[in-house]
């Protein structure tokens, strides 16, 4: 009898692998999109960009010649001025060959510069600003610590008379530039474990956030809040675009309000982005492509590892060590 319970446990997991379920679409279409080379493989990502191997980064200008110093990774890119940080507590600033270094007393983790100030918050969720001039930091404000995030931390964001400090807590706070103190906070997932903003957007006069867990817009004063488990949010032509954890792409306008949606069974999808047409990345090897009203899907062959990292960045898909251009 004692032999019986490892064969019942090798059952169970056997079961439990052999039913697994992938997304199988009936009919796919040969891979016509031209694939580039990057040059080098990519080694870490966040919401606006990533960081190559051989210490290039990628940002919404596409693949720079710039190269960080060993031990940096790629923050954000303002106007050509490139933010990177280390593991040691320093911020580089760079622009036109020339760096700039900062060390502060714990990680940058996001930053934003425009002019003279800089906007960035720490790996304790600390929100700060700096003023370059005066080296010296000009408002600063303690958060909740937040231990599980997502790794695609959004930067704060200058926006006329403020700034929009995305948190690690799932709020964004509103700071007066000129006054240095917060105008508002507002909390969109204070609930969840993972929580940290993954996307921020301005469409218009609107405001579009998101968590993994929620979906938040910002308009007129009136703010809207969707339950959704969230893998990728991409913004084209005023709407909002949704990728779920479930298989589902779903469109929404600025108040949130569902346009349309499409439902991939057992699709697991790593990114969306737009050129002409949406597109969804899925795992198994398939770029799906949909046009605006979800009606004309093309599904794609699209061979890649799904163990590497892969970033959309405006129309641009980056995996591995290759992009393709979306259409």
């Amino acid at each position: 009898m004692r032999n019986i319970y490892p064969l019942l446990l090798l059952a169970l997991l056997f079961h439990g692998c052999s039913s697994k379920q992938y997304y199988e679409p009936k009919n796919t279409e040969d891979n016509t999109i031209k694939i580039e080379d990057i040059g080098s493989s990519i080694i870490d990502i966040n919401s606006v960009g990533a960081t190559l191997k051989n210490n290039t980064i990628i940002s919404k200008n596409g693949i720079s010649k710039l190269t960080l110093d060993e031990g940096f990774k790629f923050i954000n890119d303002n106007k050509g001025t490139i933010l990177s940080a280390d593991l040691n507590a320093t911020l580089a600033i760079t622009k036109n060959k020339n760096t700039q270094k900062i060390t502060f007393e714990k990680n940058v983790i996001s930053a934003t510069i425009e002019d003279n100030l800089i906007a960035f918050s720490f790996s304790d969720n600390t929100i700060n600003l700096y003023n370059l001039d005066t080296k010296s930091i000009v408002f600063k404000e303690y958060l909740k610590i937040s231990s599980l995030n997502d790794i695609k931390i959004t930067n704060p964001i200058f926006l006329n008379t403020v700034i929009l400090y995305p948190t690690l807590d799932g709020k964004i706070v509103i700071v007066d530039k000129a006054k240095k103190s917060i105008l508002k906070t507002i909390n969109l997932d204070p609930r969840s474990d993972v929580n940290n903003i993954i996307f921020v957007h301005t469409i218009n006069d609107s405001l579009i956030a998101a968590t993994s867990k929620k979906l938040f817009s910002f308009v007129d004063g009136k703010v809207n809040i969707i339950d959704l488990d969230i893998k990728s949010v991409a913004v084209g032509n005023n709407n909002v675009y949704v990728a779920t954890l479930d298989g589902q792409i779903i469109k929404y306008n600025e108040n949130l309000q569902k346009l349309k949606s499409k439902k991939f069974k057992f699709a697991k999808f790593h990114t969306i982005g737009f050129g002409k047409y949406l597109y969804a990345l899925e795992s198994q090897g398939y770029l799906i492509q949909l046009d605006e009203q979800f009606k004309d899907i093309k599904i794609y062959d699209f061979s890649f590892d799904e163990e590497e990292k892969v970033i959309t960045i405006d129309n641009k898909l980056y995996f591995e060590d290759s992009y393709i251009i979306l259409d």
